[in-house]
């Protein structure tokens, strides 16, 4: 509960200041969260955007909670953006009598997002080049690096509806084995008005683990923009496999300067 106050009350004293123009950009900030796909947008150059929030995920007997999942974005060029993933600190209650609580900071990502077609597109293509970088806490850090690709595709149907996907390959590492992870994803973009929007979205994974078997889950969410460059979210989901109670909740917001 303390994790979840501080995140509404930061979120609450950021409010008076959010409808400031910070960019003197004159078109709206586009974000990669809160859902899992990815945007084709990248942050103009010369610009800065930074996205973050919290999550609660309870698996099985499982809690957990993330704070932080900032990503800060930097416009490099016209079509590249730089992107510095710092790690979330993370509260683990594993639910079983005898085993210990534990916390701690997971491992950063650095990264970079091309995006191959211009705004105009009828299929819009970005790029991601990512890794991990093993220096988080014992307990979250994967203990080797894990390069990542991702091919970004968006389609936009009328001013109110959009479709996106995302396809990623993953060399993973888990117990110190590598493995090849794969997932896929598809997200429905709703814009209710000029300031709120909404999204359905379905993504999994081929394994999350060495011996795993695949998953998938289903989330939906909400967006306020309350400035041009200022975002506020919500979301909440769902994992359709083992072990149940299988879901998750958030919230975060972006703001780009």
């Amino acid at each position: 509960m303390t994790g979840r106050a501080l995140v509404l009350l930061g979120l609450l004293s950021a409010a008076p200041l959010a409808a400031q123009d910070f960019s003197g950009l004159p078109e709206a900030l586009d974000t990669d969260r809160p859902d899992f796909t990815e945007g084709t947008s990248t942050v103009p150059a010369g610009h800065y955007q930074l996205e973050g929030g919290y999550t609660f995920t309870r698996q099985g007997r499982d809690e957990s909670q993330s704070l932080g999942e900032l990503l800060l974005r930097i416009g490099v060029n016209e079509r590249v953006e730089a992107r510095l993933g710092i790690g979330s600190y993370d509260w683990d209650d594993p639910g079983i009598p005898g085993e210990r609580r534990i916390s701690g900071y997971e491992d950063p990502v650095l990264g970079l997002k091309i995006r191959l077609t211009p705004d105009d597109a009828k299929t819009k293509l970005a790029i991601l080049l990512n890794t991990t970088v093993p220096v988080g806490s014992d307990g979250f850090t994967a203990g080797d690096w894990q390069p990542e690709g991702k091919l970004a595709l968006g389609w936009d149907f009328t001013d109110r509806f959009s479709l996106a996907s995302t396809l990623v390959y993953t060399d993973a590492v888990d117990g110190g084995e590598r493995f090849n992870q794969l997932a896929a994803s598809v997200s429905a973009g709703f814009s209710l008005n000029d300031r709120w929007g909404s999204y359905l979205e379905a993504y999994g994974f081929s394994k999350e683990s060495v011996d795993g078997s695949a998953t998938t889950y289903l989330d939906t969410g909400l967006s306020y923009l309350l400035s041009k460059d200022v975002q506020f979210d919500v979301r909440v989901g769902a994992g359709l496999d083992a072990p149940h109670p299988n879901w998750y909740a958030g919230l975060g917001g972006a703001v780009r300067f």
